[in-house]
């Protein structure tokens, strides 16, 4: 992070010592970056690896946002261009709306501390594509996303998975 320092002050110039060049941003320039530990660094594991930023660092980003996840519709709206599913595909649009539903389930458990895993909308895109290749919406949910879970914690994810859709994302026992 250092080395995008000197680019983040107010009128911030890049020096490349190997050629010996100094670069002058344009004045429309900007940068964004993101953080999901907003600086802090991790001490729950869910993001391994990030570090603490220092107060140098952090104090050089003039603006600090935070962001939820989208509302419903519009998550569905994504998801359903991703996949072509076309606006007047109900049967494909309704399903898209039940994995957002469980998606949307899963925040709420997290934020609970009902759950360590977290189903993201790039989790909800992978589940749709997948089930376009099974042809198997609980074959693919498991693939995509119950196995990722803990395994004390998948009952209650193959419970959000029933509430939705009105089966198990199970297989039958067979006796």
């Amino acid at each position: 992070m250092f080395v995008i320092q000197r680019v983040l002050e107010v009128e911030g110039k890049l020096t490349l010592l190997d050629q010996n060049r100094v670069i002058t941003p344009n004045p429309w320039f900007r940068l964004f970056a993101t953080a999901n530990t907003v600086g802090l660094g991790d001490t729950t594991g869910l993001y391994h690896g990030t570090q603490q930023i220092n107060q140098g660092q952090m104090d050089r980003w003039n603006i600090v946002t935070s962001l939820n996840y989208l509302p419903h519709r519009q998550e569905v709206g994504i998801i359903c261009s991703r996949m072509g599913i076309a606006e007047n595909d109900t049967q494909a649009r309704a399903k898209i709306e039940q994995m957002v539903a469980l998606a949307a389930l899963t925040r709420a458990g997290f934020m609970a501390g009902d759950l360590s895993t977290v189903m993201s909308p790039r989790s909800v895109i992978a589940w749709a594509e997948n089930d376009q290749i099974f042809k198997d919406t609980a074959f693919a949910f498991r693939l995509t996303f119950l196995n990722k879970c803990d395994e004390a914690e998948r009952a209650m994810v193959a419970e959000y998975y029933q509430r939705c859709f009105n089966s198990s994302p199970l297989p039958a026992r067979t006796a």
